[in-house]
């Protein structure tokens, strides 16, 4: 049967998560433990293209003798796919393309669909491999890019980095740009509402605005003012490796890729059986693990995710005249891979700061919100919702003096009152 779209759920609250870095602790899928599958296939480093099968079917395999290299390092089993109902349902991703993706019934992985992105793979491939094996980087992990005999479709197996499930304080597609972003703000999924040229009605001023629409360009606003807090030695981890994979990319002529962040506030008395954090607290002084933990008073710890994704464009004579075709664009995201790759390092590098507490480190501060905690309430309901104290910055929230701050609340007016209300987002701090 086909290994594209098959009937088994995938039981996550959210279809579209993301996939990136680095080796997380195991989650088992059925492949990885059922004993009646082929042991031969149990090592991946003796598996050969016949042998890798999806879903209980043989697929295709490209340059597998390089992908299995990065399975092996990061110990992930040859059979990790072969099991019939491994293969959870496949949805819209939710990109431009269209293309469909499915997540393992573990969790651990993420399938797929790649179409213009194919050829680039096969082509980026060795370097691509070389470079995850280098270590020190923040590009998502592939293990395998294979195609379906039965429906002609081309995919490519991804690394989960997003150990929790949530809920997110934010989760943020990156870029650097004017096509920043928010997926999730404080545990709601924002629906992308974009405005393209056929959306007539959305060009008519802010009054003709659907509330969907609103609220997603609210989080546009507020992504584009993120600042992100980690301690002094996470951030400097962070930007070396952002460094050397700005480097890679710009050097493999691929542009247009983005920085998947997201944030997960937990109690401290959660995290001794939170398997991923501990995980993640066991790695040496030279391994940079995600989630990435400081405190946040002294009652909760913050959890935070960070890698390089969508990396897979590169710079073509489509994508030169669609940068020509933007030239009113402000900040648009379609420029070449040098001036790409240096935006995108000097953008992050400005908005990533270090400071936080680390998680060693006794907390001598209140557990009260401080003078600089905002208050926010719903857009649509004025519904005041639980503030997070997330150590998260955006410019975007309008700040008063620290004197009034204190007595201050943020209040939302309604979409018809005012179009560029931040009620939402604006549970963010600031210095």
């Amino acid at each position: 049967r086909s290994v594209g779209p098959s009937s088994v759920a995938w039981p996550q609250p959210f279809a579209r998560d993301f996939p990136l870095g680095p080796r997380q602790p195991r989650r088992e899928c059925p492949s990885s433990i059922d004993p009646t599958l082929s042991p031969t296939v149990l090592v991946a480093g003796a598996m050969t293209a016949s042998s890798i099968f999806v879903a209980g079917s043989p697929v295709e395999a490209f340059q597998d003798e390089l992908w299995r290299k990065v399975r092996v390092m990061d110990g992930v089993p040859g059979n990790f796919l072969e099991h019939p109902s491994v293969v959870g349902e496949f949805k819209p991703g939710g990109g431009k393309g269209g293309d469909l993706m499915a997540f393992t019934t573990c969790g651990r992985y993420i399938i797929k669909e790649i179409k213009g992105d194919h050829q680039s793979l096969l082509t980026v491939a060795r370097s691509y491999c070389e470079r995850i094996l280098q270590g020190n980087t923040l590009l998502c992990k592939i293990y395998l890019h294979y195609r379906d005999p039965s429906s002609d479709k081309t995919y490519m197996v991804m690394g989960n980095i997003l150990s929790h499930k949530g809920p997110w304080v934010g989760l943020y597609d990156l870029k650097g740009c004017a096509d920043d972003k928010t997926l999730i703000a404080n545990g709601r999924k924002i629906k992308v509402v974009n405005k393209r040229i056929w959306n007539v009605h959305l060009w008519c001023g802010q009054c003709a605005w659907t509330d969907d629409r609103v609220v997603y360009y609210q989080g546009k606003v507020a992504a584009r003012g993120l600042s992100v807090t980690l301690t002094d030695e996470q951030r400097e981890s962070v930007m070396e490796r952002l460094k050397l994979d700005t480097a890679w990319l710009s050097g493999n002529n691929l542009m247009d890729y983005s920085l998947l962040v997201a944030m997960c506030r937990v109690r401290m008395e959660d995290l001794d059986q939170d398997a991923a954090a501990s995980w993640a607290r066991r790695a040496p002084p030279s391994e940079l693990r995600f989630p990435l933990i400081h405190r946040q008073g002294k009652k909760d710890v913050m959890l935070v995710y960070i890698g390089i994704i969508d990396f897979l464009q590169q710079w073509t004579g489509a994508k030169q005249i669609a940068m020509c075709l933007k030239f009113a664009e402000r900040n648009k995201a379609t420029i070449p891979p040098a001036p790409y790759a240096q935006r995108f390092l000097d953008h992050f590098s400005a908005k990533m700061s270090g400071g936080a507490v680390p998680l060693e480190l006794a907390e001598e501060t209140d557990d009260s919100e401080g003078p600089l905690a905002v208050r926010f309430y719903s857009c649509s309901s004025f519904q005041d919702l639980e503030h997070p104290k997330n150590g998260i910055e955006s410019s975007a929230v309008e700040i008063l003096d620290n004197k009034a701050l204190a007595e201050t609340q943020v209040e939302v007016k309604r979409r018809s009152q005012d179009a560029h209300c931040m009620g939402c987002f604006a549970g963010l701090l600031r210095r």
